[in-house]
């Protein structure tokens, strides 16, 4: 639908990952890739109508894989802090005479922060799966395209070695919540 509105209906935020003029200079010899990310390169190189060019072509992409999980993270930030704000410690913290902005930031945010960082890992390890979509759709040569085509070439190497990258990614973003929690939370030690 995106691509349906915006390119095909005005003409903006084209597919693939750089226009023709911009392919082509970056492929010449005057261009250096050092990263291979075509907006930290073109920075790297002075290049700003690459970068320009490059940022144009990855709006579509970012808004696809982003707006959802967004707006589940919203959702559950705002039911587990109207949570929090009924708490006793709440109460009891607007009765000390604590501010109501400390009283939200300092007691209630932090303990509403807990389900929202436990959402938020899963959801970035499970992006992978809507970056496969996502590639395949915007013409993007990326790990999610290479993982998807492995699937339909049959390649069992491949297809493996995508299938361990993804676990990989959950248990990383597991590891980083857990550590999170300790750094939201300082009742949750890591001994």
């Amino acid at each position: 639908m995106l691509l349906a509105i915006f390119y095909g209906g005005f003409g903006l935020f084209p597919p693939l990952r750089l226009g023709t003029a911009a392919e082509d200079f970056v492929n010449s010899s005057a261009f250096i890739r050092y990263t291979h990310l075509n907006t930290i390169d073109a920075i790297l190189n002075g290049q700003a109508w690459i970068l320009i060019d490059a940022l144009e072509h990855i709006v579509l992409p970012t808004i696809t894989l982003t707006t959802i999980q967004l707006a589940l993270i919203v959702r559950v930030m705002r039911s587990s802090m109207l949570e929090a704000l009924g708490k006793g410690y709440i109460t009891t913290g607007r009765a000390k005479g604590l501010s109501e902005k400390e009283v939200v930031n300092k007691h209630a945010r932090r303990n509403a922060l807990i389900p929202v960082i436990t959402l938020s890992g899963l959801l970035a390890a499970g992006m992978l799966n809507g970056v496969v979509i996502t590639e395949t759709i915007f013409a993007i040569n990326g790990i999610g395209r290479l993982g998807a085509q492995a699937a339909i070439d049959l390649d069992i190497p491949m297809t493996l070695g995508f299938a361990v990258f993804s676990g990989l990614n959950f248990i990383v973003a597991n590891l980083l919540v857990d550590l999170l929690y300790a750094y939201t939370d300082p009742r949750i030690r890591l001994d």
